[in-house]
């Protein structure tokens, strides 16, 4: 028994007693979540908006390192992550994510052993009693892999590889077909151990003898071949060989083309490579084939086998929500798999080996997608033409429908035998030679597609890319891996986090999974903060390690208020755009982020959109009814092919129905008149029928992006919400049919700059607004209503964002509905008071000021003396609670501190203040300042400024409650008192600063953090502003 296992005994009994006593507890897991097809999870919004449980809230990434970890640990881990907000965990054996050496033998605590399976009951036992779910990894590190023996099996990643040998006009040939040269693809992390020695088999699949063209080739590195010269030749089967001899009309190429599992190692076996056939914790682990039944069967039947057996199968099947997979972080020279042959055959009408030489590559994508990137072989037509982009999509799309059909849809089957679902992340993050996938149309093919916000980069039309195969895949939940940043382990603040779970909702992400919480006990070789993931490099590492943990509950509470919305209901989006790309996303990793629509105008004036794979144009959804595209959603009104040269004839079959229906489609750039595929007959039906699709009146061609509102607004297709004043305010708008409600989430998109529109609801029933940091529901009382549109004035700081619903009247219990409510003020707040059933309007200003309501009353300010001018609160007492390790820090890695106290006259950046160059922690910042009332002044609000990470507020010994970081002003005038009054705000701090300066004895990863970054500006940094307010009450 190691070290740190030397207590499990004894804890895992008294929590066993524990566990026991909570049998037969309600779960969070919604009823019926894992029937095929899965069941839409309806919510009630009104009951629980204030506190929503189970799927609306936000998951935490649990990393475990492997089962070398404490039993009362882990249940302490848990309870602090359901305490912060967060209901759920998605349980990952890291294993050093596979790429540095194991620190204890995984042949006793690696994932697939016996004791692995004891601490995954365990931790499942945890999140029954706290009444939480579980998401769980279908492998060590990220889910693709299974530990193996002979990864040589039928059923392991495959690649095809290719032997060469160049031949001149009339050359005999006789012998064996040549081998393969280029075996090693690579990997996308490079791991630091070896598995033990393998001779994966090489099995020949074809040879063909091919003409190099007289056509010149437009890049030098690459062979140019004629296609119609392609000869498949024949081993004898005496020995296997080859004979022949070339003809005499130029030189050729032979090719032979060999199958191979490729080995690809997700996560180390036993040390010195003892591995026992007996033990599968002790076998190295490699990728599966991700397009076969095979390879599905091998890594669903050793999680069955290995990890789900027993107690936890029955628990997982109570509390499980999602068996997952991270991204494709693996590589082949070429994916294959053995049935590929007749699989593409039957998907494309002909036989691939004649075309198999031009699919080998430097990188497997096209080839202005990475810088230098090129295929080795191209093929031209008799007229020289290249035909090799259209080869290469057939291709894609074949390995495209084995993927969907054997992985995707697999999983999904599978998962529902346990009452789960299926997730995982349809697309490839190691762009060089990785899987060409199109993740649109994945997304379909999966119970919960997953995005995340590291490699999409947060780029919004990236996240609109793959959200759209969720919506016309009808999948209630689009996940998200949110809050991974590259070099910002321990710098990464909750604005941020913010931020990035704005702009994934804007795609239509509406879960989020957070990136993450490591295993807070002791580790071997570790030393204080604790274990840190991805070798000090990406965020984050949260727990209360962390100063801000004790804040924390506000940002799980906003986040799960705002997915109970983006969950309820059906998505409804005004337009989707075509997309047709085997790639995941344009390479963030090359700065080449994706673009749907480049032109803002489009979404500046409101119009909501996603992208929209050919493939799901046939669907049982794609179908037009009551003038929209997919009405059970996303419910498109118009459609846009934007310059694209080529389109699918299933997709223009679909286009001329919807015209024919009067449906609106856009194109912009001209009209594509070929097929993307290798297929004569597609390009006649697509040359035969474009022109006639172009005359149905509902069919729009336009020059350029630019041009498309005005067309759109010809068509009379106006957005669910316009802005009057485009600017960049974007809306997700979900539609509760059943009960008669529209949800609107409106959100500031730009991160820079404010932005002001009064905007146009196209919905029915009484305007509500939903604070997400409060919990409370309000009826908005500051609106017009003109013809099918209610018009709100939304005022939106940068990055900010709001909920509102429109709602039959007695919709929300509880919340009371004035009689009348304004159409015309200047007032800049606005809010009903039903205590008094009163409006109440408050200004900053002393101008006159006016209210309209909808009966033709007019009130008018009656101030009868000015309004005190803002001032600035100083000076401040700031008391430092200093973050500091632990004196052994090897043993203990809670955090020991040092109180600093100051007397501040202006409100600098802590680096700025002596002693506190390398501080962080919390501070406490405390100053009075005295109120005078008059008959003008009601109250005032309170300014923080500029919040980097996160503050609270208390007035008069009372906590003010959450603040809007976007926006930290704060109205004050409830806890204001007669003469002095009181003000305390404490702020946290990421630990960055002091990890700068804390990296002796560290690993190499630490001490490298300690080099390469800048401390951040921690504090109160901008002067703290009261602001008096006049207020004007209106009896109703």
């Amino acid at each position: 028994m190691s070290l740190l296992s030397r207590f499990s005994l004894l804890v895992t009994y008294a929590l066993s007693s524990v566990f026991d006593t909570v049998v037969g507890q309600t779960s969070a897991k919604p009823l019926g979540f894992g029937s095929r097809p899965a069941p839409w999870q309806e919510h009630d919004v009104p009951t629980e908006f204030s506190n929503p449980s189970g799927l609306p809230r936000p998951t935490f990434r649990y990393w475990v390192p492997d089962a070398d970890v404490e039993d009362d640990v882990l249940y302490a881990d848990l309870r602090e992550i359901k305490a912060a907000g967060w209901d759920g965990v998605e349980i990952i054996c890291l294993e050093n994510y596979g790429i540095e050496p194991a620190v204890v033998d995984p042949a006793i605590y690696g994932y697939g052993g016996s004791l692995w399976r004891q601490r995954f009951n365990t931790m499942l036992r945890a999140a029954q009693d706290l009444n939480m779910t579980v998401d769980f990894a279908l492998g060590p590190t990220q889910g693709a892999s299974i530990p193996i023996l002979d990864p040589n099996s039928r059923g392991m990643n495959t690649e095809l590889v290719y032997g060469q040998v160049n031949l001149t006009a009339g050359q005999s040939f006789t012998g064996s077909p040549p081998q393969p040269t280029r075996v090693n693809p690579g990997y996308a992390n490079a791991p630091e151990f070896y598995p033990p020695p393998e001779n994966y088999t090489n099995s020949f699949v074809a040879a063909v003898l091919v003409r190099k063209s007289d056509y010149i080739s437009y890049d030098p590195r690459v062979v140019q071949l004629d296609y119609s010269s392609v000869r498949v030749l024949k081993l004898r089967l005496a020995n296997d060989t080859l004979a022949f001899v070339t003809p005499d009309d130029g030189e050729y190429v032979l090719l032979a083309f060999w199958q191979r599992r490729t080995g690809y190692l997700a996560a180390q076996g036993a040390f010195n490579n003892a591995t026992s056939p007996s033990n599968p914790a002790s076998w190295f682990a490699y990728v599966v084939d991700h397009f076969s039944q095979e390879g599905t069967d091998l890594w669903t039947n050793f999680t069955e086998q290995y990890v789900m057996n027993g107690e936890n199968a029955d628990l997982l099947q109570q509390l499980g929500l999602y068996a997952w997979e991270d991204s494709a972080e693996f590589r082949a020279e070429l994916f294959w798999t053995d049935d590929f042959i007749s699989y593409f055959t039957k998907s494309r009408g002909y036989n691939p080996i004649p075309a198999l030489a031009c699919q080998f590559g430097t990188t497997g994508l096209p080839s202005s997608t990475l810088p230098n990137g090129y295929f080795y072989f191209s093929f031209v037509d008799d007229s020289g033409n290249d035909i090799s982009w259209r080869l290469r999509n057939d291709y894609r799309q074949a390995l495209q429908e084995a993927y969907e059909q054997y992985h995707l849809e697999g999983l999904s089957t599978w998962s529902a035998t346990w009452n789960l679902q299926g997730s995982l992340q349809p697309y490839a993050t190691a762009p060089n030679l990785a899987p060409p996938w199109d993740m649109n149309s994945a997304a379909a093919h999966i119970d919960a597609p997953e995005t995340e916000s590291n490699y999409f980069d947060d780029v919004l039309d990236a996240f609109r890319a793959m959200g759209g195969g969720a919506m016309m895949g009808q999948k209630q939940i689009f996940s998200s891996e949110l809050g991974a940043h590259r070099y910002y382990a321990y710098a990464v603040t909750w604005p941020t986090i913010l931020n990035d779970c704005r702009i994934n909702y804007a795609g239509g992400v509406n879960r989020i999974v957070t990136h993450g919480y490591p295993y807070s006990g002791l580790r071997p070789t570790v030393e204080w903060p604790g274990l840190t993931t991805f070798e000090w490099t990406y965020s984050e590492m949260w727990g209360p390690r962390q100063p801000s943990w004790s804040h924390a509950r506000e940002f799980g509470d906003w986040i799960g208020r705002t997915q109970l919305i983006l969950q309820s209901g059906k998505p409804r989006v005004d337009i989707g755009i075509y997309r047709h790309k085997y790639i995941s996303v344009d390479i963030k990793h090359f700065g080449m982020g994706e673009v749907i629509f480049g032109d803002p105008s489009l979404a500046n004036s409101g119009y909501s959109y996603v992208s929209v794979s050919p493939s799901l144009l046939t669907g049982d959804n794609a179908v037009v009814k009551d003038g929209l595209l997919a009405p059970d959603g996303p419910g498109f009104s118009a459609f846009i092919v934007d310059n694209s040269t080529n389109i699918t004839s299933e997709a223009l079959s679909q286009f001329l129905d919807y015209a024919e229906k009067g449906f609106p489609i856009i194109f912009v750039g001209g009209v594509p008149r070929e097929s993307p595929y290798f297929c004569a007959a597609c390009d006649e039906y697509i040359e035969d029928n474009i022109e006639k699709l172009l005359t149905y009146p509902s069919v729009s061609n336009v020059s350029t992006e630019a041009d498309v509102v005005s067309a759109l607004q010809h068509m009379n297709v106006t957005p669910a919400v316009e802005n009057f004043n485009p600017c960049p305010i974007l809306y997700v708008h979900r539609l509760d049919d059943v009960h008669g409600v529209d949800y609107f989430w409106a959100y500031n998109s730009d991160l820079s700059n404010d932005h002001a529109t009064e905007a146009g609801f196209k919905a029915s029933g009484v305007p509500f607004h939903l604070n997400a940091w409060t919990g409370t529901i309000t009826p908005i009382v500051n609106y017009t209503v003109d013809a099918d549109r209610y018009k709100l004035w939304i005022d939106l700081h940068s990055n900010a964002s709001t909920l509102f619903a429109f709602a039959p009247n007695d919709f929300f219990i509880n919340v009371t509905v004035p009689s009348d409510h304004v159409v015309s003020t200047d007032y800049e707040d606005i809010e009903y008071d039903a205590a008094t059933d009163s409006i109440l309007l408050k200004s900053t200003s002393d101008n006159a000021r006016q209210a309209t309501l909808t009966s033709g009353k007019t009130f008018r300010s009656n101030s009868t003396a000015p309004l005190p001018s803002a001032s600035t609160l100083t000076p401040w007492q700031l008391v430092v609670q200093d973050w500091l390790p632990n004196p052994d820090p090897y043993v203990n890695y809670t955090s020991v501190f040092k109180y600093h106290n100051y007397t501040l006259s202006e409100l600098v950046p802590w680096y700025n203040i002596s002693g506190l160059k390398v501080s962080s922690g919390i501070g406490t910042y405390t100053t009075s300042f005295q109120w005078l009332s008059n008959s003008t002044t009601a109250g005032a609000y309170l300014d923080l400024g500029k919040v980097l990470h996160t503050a609270r507020l208390w007035v008069n010994g009372q906590w003010t409650g959450p603040i809007e970081l976007e926006n930290p002003v704060v109205d004050i005038g409830p806890y204001l008192v007669h003469g002095a009054n009181a003000v305390k705000i404490e702020v946290s701090t990421t630990l960055r600063n002091r990890l700068l300066q804390f990296n002796n004895t560290q690993s190499w990863e630490q001490a490298e953090y300690a080099v390469a970054y800048t401390p951040q500006p921690y504090g109160l940094v901008q002067p703290v502003v009261l602001r008096p307010y006049s207020r004007l009450k209106i009896p109703l």
